[in-house]
């Protein structure tokens, strides 16, 4: 029997038919550990995603310049038809692409989707990006990010007691480093966090590294060369507060977590889940397990990513 969902961390008897492509696809085209940031983005943008998700229809999509102790980011504001005033559910959202990649333009469409179908007020994040930012300096903007939200929760038609956070690969990372920066400077911690196939453990030691090493859009050598950008030294995957899993999690938010079955990630994201478990922390945790890496991102082409999409909004319209 098959097995699509699972609350294990387990690959399915096959890739979904779809998301092979894309990682055989992937697998012939430029290899970003190959070159550097600057041609690894322009490769991107002349590229694109032919299985993006296709805009939907919002009340109103805004940017905003927002102060930050380094200086300024954007910030990309989705607000769906029937928001009401001062009683909404705000959504921060951070993007993915290893701290290297990515921008709020490329997540445009999927932003858009989960503030449409949950009916909140959804916010993604451009924060400053590696090698000119560093993984800590990455966390510290995403957590004045998500304060100054807060702090302006009135003037955004946010409920303050209902801002959710969370982020995909590098920017389910930046949400679980957010959460700890909340505890450590015992600010007003979110109250979900949603963790898509997170990246958790920088030395790369789970087994689900070396058995989808190539071949499943995300590679363990383009792993590397993201950590050679994000990392100030390659010491620093050891250093202590970067150390996930060993870190004290009690208090922090509930969770929801998805990992995917044919991901090198997947098996640092289900140790995650156990270990905010075992802090006392309410988790849901589900494997897509035909899954590839990202592919909430593939959502116009993978109805899994739609699915998923969809399970988000529904977590998020309960808040």
């Amino acid at each position: 029997m098959n097995i699509l969902r699972s609350a294990e961390a387990m690959r399915a008897d096959e890739l979904d038919p779809i998301a092979q492509k894309v990682a055989d696809a992937s697998a012939r085209l430029y290899q970003i550990e190959d070159g550097t940031p600057e041609e690894a983005r322009a490769f991107r943008r002349e590229r694109g995603n032919p299985f993006a998700l296709d805009p939907t229809q919002l009340e109103s999509i805004e940017e905003r310049e927002i102060p930050i102790r380094s200086g300024s980011l954007t910030i990309r504001i989705y607000r769906p038809f029937g928001w009401e005033e001062g009683a909404n559910t705000g959504f921060i959202f951070y993007h993915g692409g290893g701290f290297v990649l990515g921008d709020v333009e490329q997540y445009d469409t999927v932003v858009q989707h989960i503030a449409a179908k949950s009916r909140c007020i959804a916010i993604s994040v451009e924060y400053l990006l590696a090698p000119d930012n560093k993984i800590k300096g990455i966390h510290r903007d995403g957590f004045d990010a998500y304060k100054w939200v807060r702090e302006n929760a009135e003037d955004l038609a946010i409920n303050i007691e209902r801002i959710a956070i969370g982020g995909d690969s590098a920017g389910g990372n930046l949400t679980i480093g957010v959460e700890l920066l909340c505890k450590k400077e015992n600010y007003p911690a979110p109250s979900y966090q949603i963790l898509m196939y997170p990246s958790i453990d920088l030395s790369m030691s789970y087994p689900s590294v070396e058995e989808f090493s190539v071949g499943y859009f995300l590679t363990k050598k383009s792993m590397t060369w993201f950590r050679s950008h994000y990392l100030e030294t390659p010491e620093q995957a050891n250093d202590a507060e970067l150390l996930f899993l060993e870190r004290d999690l009690q208090g922090l938010s509930p969770a929801f977590v998805i990992t995917a079955g044919f991901d090198p990630l997947r098996d640092e994201g289900k140790a995650f889940a156990d270990r905010l478990v075992e802090h006392g922390v309410s988790v849901e945790h589900v494997c897509y397990t035909d899954m590839i890496h990202g592919f909430i991102s593939f959502a116009g082409g993978i109805p899994a990513g739609m699915e998923l999409i969809e399970e988000i909004a529904k977590r998020l319209s309960q808040l």
